[in-house]
């Protein structure tokens, strides 16, 4: 798992009231604790970036790592001995809690999506497109509900990365966000041919590659948009937690 799907698979296990697992060795409240921190820490890490993990920062994926590994043994054993040998029984057990079985485990690949985030901000992945030098492309909109295109989009914002994070959002606040990816093309000097989009990328329905004329300039049209925009997708901003 990445960091932050750990955090969100931390969020979703559930052992608190479970008639079988009751004696976890680490409570929800505990669980869900040790998540904050690392979610603090990559929060923290979108002003000061570094390539590695401080000693602080490592620490506290370690202790989220083994809490969800011990939580992980606790439900098994337990599972197992009140499954004794049925299998229906042993998968409703831990699906319950929030695992998954291994024989049915599949990773699927990331989509366009939000990932846990630090209260007032959002942070947002796009869909990769594999190797090569591509330019993504975010905006992103306060709107009055779910499935409602904001009417005023912010200024887009391009980088050559999938993921990006916004903060200083008030709590409660829905935003709306789409993404768009450019290809850079590629020309060939000794065609005098434009050189088309390659037709092994515009597969993808948010990609997009300019045409090269025969001078090696890239060409756009007047009045059209070179981007192809993504589905909206939607997520409520939280706000604060209340202290401690």
């Amino acid at each position: 798992m990445t960091i932050d799907e750990e955090i969100t698979f931390a969020y979703s296990i559930k052992t608190t009231g479970d008639p079988d697992v009751t004696h976890p060795s680490y409570s929800d409240t505990e669980l869900q604790a040790l998540a904050d921190k690392v979610r603090d820490d990559a929060a923290l890490r979108t002003t000061a970036p570094a390539p590695t993990l401080t000693a602080t920062e490592q620490q506290h994926v370690d202790k989220l790592s083994r809490g969800i590994i011990s939580v992980k043994n606790d439900v098994e054993t337990i599972a197992n001995k009140v499954a004794d040998g049925n299998k229906a029984i042993f998968d409703e057990i831990i699906t319950r809690i929030g695992f998954g079985s291994r024989a049915k485990y599949i990773r699927t690949p990331r989509g366009f999506e939000f990932v846990a985030s630090d209260p007032g901000s959002f942070h947002i992945r796009a869909q990769s497109e594999g190797r090569g030098n591509f330019t993504y492309y975010f905006r992103y909109g306060i709107t009055s509900a779910e499935n409602v295109l904001p009417q005023t989009w912010e200024e887009t914002i391009s980088i050559p990365v999938t993921e990006m994070i916004v903060n200083g959002i008030p709590g409660g606040t829905i935003i709306a966000v789409q993404y768009a990816v450019m290809a850079s093309p590629k020309h060939n000097k000794k065609s005098k041919k434009p050189n088309p989009p390659d037709p092994n990328i515009t597969i993808s329905k948010v990609l997009t590659t300019p045409t090269i004329n025969s001078k090696g300039k890239i060409v756009f049209t007047y009045k059209k948009s070179f981007l192809q925009w993504s589905d909206a997708i939607y997520y409520m901003v939280i706000g604060n937690r209340n202290p401690e």
